[in-house]
């Protein structure tokens, strides 16, 4: 079968199969060997298919990972293959497999166990969907772990060769139209990219840019693995070049060079899995992860990521990166005329808690970085307060709580009205600064303030403040308790404005009437926080000495963030 041919029967099964709703019509028929097989044995899938039709079967191991894809050719109406257990526990943990098998719109599914070696078969790991609960593992792959960070868990599963490779991948798998390389399937369904394909794209790519591996758009209808050698992984390294891994026209993972330890075994490769399907095994981890409330809601943009070496028959997961990670999720058309961009994030979604993970929209890309993976889902977070509906600032509020910068008085209440002390202000300041990664400062800066205690909510953020300029204080003291003013409030926005590079969208905006009661030191930054946008006044008036409402510092540090924020 070409690989043409091979796609489009894989395009076509992947659209109509949805194993949570799949039934065996009478001309198509499943059936297994053996309900349990033990490692290192030999299962048997066999059943009944029109002549002519391409026979879709994949293999989900007890994590989600994907353990087997093959399109089989029907002969006198029946399709038969072979599937040899590894031996090794890291490429076939123990637990229950499912097979789905399809042909046009008809499709079976069935099950079997893997025994033997730690885990009891029809028990995959872990207590919740897709893969234990926070830092137990990596989810949707991998068995139970004992690590204390997300995604850090046991070594996990992994897939066997893929069938007519042997040890290594051919060096001449895919095909590298410039610094791209297009990766082949191979027999088993696995994705190849050989050492000769990665080297011509790296000889194309610019000094210091990326070689990017293309998986095929129906991978993003059911996930894919993809394999290539560990030596190619070395030499982009050596050559200062990234790695992209690429879904085509969808998500890409583009890893900073060095960022992947790549095994020094002559036929060690790197094999990365990818799954961006909503499907219900998707689903039921990330609505587990979600606190109680009704705030949150489910996209259905999902991308699950193991990455793992393989080197003789030892497969490892890489818990994490030794440099961050970009990765960008692209929703479908249909999936994006649906997403509220303000209220939308990254986060983290591990089967019992969720993570936000800060980044930026662009081009209807959602990108963040990360150094490890697992399964992350954009989710709208819209946060009502019962005494903004209605009010001027609901929706920069609204936005900022999507953005975790700010929370209410209590679960129910923002309190809009009510003043903002200066601990509270230098606070939401500094945190909206750590959301951009624009500044860089000490892990533990010096405490300039003598009335600024060690140990409250404040302290770090009004020392990280002082580091960057963004606050001097008054004679050694930084008045935590008072109440910040609108003027003082100009001078520290402008100061943080520095790490924003916002444009001018004021320049030609009358003076305030009350002009001359602004004290001379903050003249200033009034004038230039107005240019920036950044402040209002009331009927042309600026009001400098009266203190700064929590509903207006909300609208204060929304203009600080650029557009495409999240």
């Amino acid at each position: 079968m070409t690989l043409k041919t091979y796609l489009a029967a894989l395009l076509a099964f992947l659209l109509a199969f949805s194993p949570a709703a799949v039934h065996a019509a009478s001309a198509f028929t499943l059936e297994l060997s053996a309900k349990e097989v033990r490692r290192g044995g030999e299962l048997k899938l066999s059943g009944s298919a029109p002549d002519g039709s391409g026979v879709v079967v994949k293999i989900v191991g007890p994590k989600s990972h994907i353990f087997y894809i093959d399109v089989l050719t029907p002969a006198e109406g029946k399709y038969s293959a072979s599937v040899t257990i590894p031996a090794s526990e890291d490429l076939s943990p123990a637990g229950t497999y499912t097979v789905a098998a399809g042909s046009g719109s008809e499709s079976a599914t069935a099950t079997f166990a893997v025994a033997g070696g730690g885990t009891s078969p029809g028990n995959p790991g872990g207590d919740n969907p897709g893969g234990g609960g926070p830092g137990t593992g990596d989810p949707g792959a991998g068995g139970p772990g004992t690590g204390t960070s997300p995604g850090t868990g046991g070594s996990g599963g992994s897939d066997a060769p893929p069938a007519g490779s042997g040890a290594g991948i051919p060096a001449g798998a895919g095909e590298a139209p410039g610094a791209v390389v297009r990766a082949e399937a191979s027999s088993a369904g696995v994705y190849l990219a050989g050492a000769d394909a990665l080297r011509a794209a790296a000889e194309a790519a610019r000094p210091g840019g990326a070689v990017t591996i293309e998986l095929p758009a129906a991978t993003a209808q059911a996930g894919g693995a993809l394999e290539f050698p560990a030596a190619s992984l070395r030499e982009l390294s050596a050559g200062r070049l990234a790695l992209a891994v690429s879904i085509s026209g969808g998500h890409t993972i583009t890893f900073p060079a060095g960022a992947i330890g790549a095994p020094a075994g002559a036929s060690a490769r790197v094999r990365i899995e990818l799954n961006p399907a909503w499907n219900t095994v998707a689903q039921t981890q990330v609505e587990a992860s979600l606190p109680a409330g009704g705030e949150y809601r489910a996209t259905g943009v999902v991308l699950s990521a193991v990455i793992r070496t393989i080197d003789g028959g030892k497969a490892t997961n890489v818990r994490e990166l030794a440099l961050p990670a970009e990765v960008s999720l692209k929703p479908t058309a249909a999936q994006a005329a649906k997403i509220a961009a303000d209220l939308a994030g990254v986060y983290y979604a591990d089967g019992g808690r969720i993570e936000y993970m800060p980044g930026r929209i662009a081009n209807g890309m959602f990108t963040f970085k990360t150094i490890h993976f697992s399964t992350y889902a954009v989710l709208e977070y819209d946060k009502t307060f019962a005494d903004l509906k209605g009010h001027w600032a609901e929706s920069p509020v609204k936005s900022l709580s999507a953005k975790h910068l700010v929370a209410g008085v209590d679960a129910d209440h923002y309190a809009p009205a009510r003043g903002i002390t200066r601990a509270e202000f230098v606070t939401l300041l500094m945190r909206a600064v750590e959301h951009e990664g624009r500044a860089q400062t000490s892990a533990n800066p010096a405490n300039p303030f003598k009335d600024v205690p060690q140990g409250r909510y404040y302290t770090e953020y009004a020392a990280q403040a002082s580091a960057l300029g963004i606050v001097t204080g008054y004679g050694g003291k930084f008045r935590p308790n008072d109440s910040i003013t609108r003027e003082e409030a100009a001078v520290s926005l402008v100061r943080a404005a520095e790490y924003f590079s916002l444009p001018e969208k004021n320049a030609n905006a009358a003076a305030f009437t009350d002009a001359n009661d602004i004290s001379a030191w903050a003249e200033a930054a009034v004038n230039r926080a107005r240019a920036a946008g950044l402040l209002e006044g009331s009927g042309g008036r600026f009001e400098p000495a009266r203190t700064v409402s929590r509903a207006e510092v909300a609208a204060m540090v929304l203009r600080l963030l650029p557009d495409g924020t999240f």
